[in-house]
């Protein structure tokens, strides 16, 4: 066992010479998916919603770029990338070389010297920050990097600062996708990659993910639609009326499904094959996106200080459609007019019966 101080250096280095992203140190780059646009289904939603709009998910998005980005008809890619950086450290949730690091953990990331308890000649890492901060992240990013790492050395991931759950750990295994998990180790060469855009290269990785994730699901008759609980455990956004909201979604005849209480095996065989799937914006959604069937609708409620499109682009790169209800109220409590839920199902059943997925 080996004691690096490359989490020290590096982080002196950057405050003696300025910020150095890790990128910079790589001895090699290779471009996966050139910059690109792709084509996305027009959003569904009921007139007078987009004026109700206050506020975004990010204090540094504007409302007007998500009006923006909900109305436009395709959508724009920058270059997803693979790097290979010499000597790097993996451990206290960061990735450190003598020059630079890179965090892969926003929660528990340290600058302290660290034990080497294993040395590898070669990996790749599949985690970023964002998915070990956040589930929907861990599949669409980390998970998704899985076949992407593969073809430059053998994958691993890191930076959870915990266990993982249930369902990433269970959600790898229905993938086929080893699961290894390393920390404090030295990488004589590790690859790592900028693979945030939906480029050509990820959305096939991404459909071949949500083919997986059926192919190993058992069939059955499918409801005409599910309801996702959002739970308790993550960022507060409160749906008071969600059991007004449910049952009515019940009396559509959809299944209601809770993460909370259901294993990932019990989640997709609720969710396979469902043409419909609507729910408070969030990461519990991520689990239609693999389930459900292909050209359905994912309709988001969203208090009306909180607007996200993410899973617009998300549905688009898994060939889903997207649509959206503004409710009253804010992330602390909001209310779903089901009038305006039914309106906009029935929006989403048009789609549906015209087959139109761009």
């Amino acid at each position: 066992m080996s004691l690096s101080l490359a989490p020290v250096t590096s982080r002196v280095i950057r405050k003696l010479f300025g910020w150095r992203e890790l990128e910079e140190s790589a001895d090699r780059t290779v471009t996966v998916s050139a910059a690109e646009t792709f084509g996305l289904p027009e959003a569904i939603f009921l007139p007078g919603q987009i004026e109700r709009i206050t506020g975004t998910h990010a204090t540094h998005d504007s409302v007007e770029h998500e009006i923006e980005r909900t109305l436009e008809s395709r959508m724009a890619n920058v270059e997803s990338k693979a790097f290979r950086v010499k000597d790097a450290v993996v451990g206290g949730n960061r990735v450190s070389t003598w020059k630079s690091y890179l965090n892969i953990s926003l929660r528990q990331t340290r600058a302290s010297p660290i034990r080497i308890g294993e040395r590898l000649g070669s990996g790749a890492l599949c985690s970023t920050w964002q998915g070990n901060d956040y589930f929907a992240h861990f599949l669409f990013d980390d998970a998704a990097a899985h076949d992407l790492a593969i073809r430059f050395a053998e994958p691993f991931f890191s930076g959870s600062g915990a266990p993982r759950t249930p369902h990433c750990v269970d959600y790898l295994a229905k993938l086929g996708f080893p699961y290894r998990e390393r920390n404090d180790v030295l990488v004589d060469e590790l690859w790592f990659f900028r693979d945030f855009a939906l480029g050509p290269d990820k959305r096939r990785r991404l459909q071949n993910m949500a083919a997986r994730i059926k192919a190993a699901t058992p069939s059955a008759d499918p409801k005409p639609g599910a309801f996702i609980r959002r739970g308790v455990t993550g960022q507060v956004r409160t749906l008071e009326n969600a059991a007004e909201v449910e049952a009515w979604c019940v009396d559509q005849g959809f299944v209601i499904v809770d993460p909370e209480r259901q294993s990932v095996t019990e989640i997709c065989a609720a969710l396979k094959d469902v043409p419909i799937v609507i729910g408070v914006e969030g990461s519990h959604l991520v689990h239609g996106l693999f389930t459900m069937a292909e050209g359905g609708v994912m309709i988001c409620i969203q208090p009306a200080d909180r607007f996200n499109v993410i899973f617009r682009q998300l549905c688009g790169a898994v060939n889903l459609n997207w649509g959206f209800v503004v409710a009253d109220g804010t992330v602390q409590g909001f209310r779903q007019d089901l009038a305006e839920l039914a309106a906009t199902v029935d929006l989403a059943r048009n789609r549906l019966e015209a087959r139109k997925w761009v």
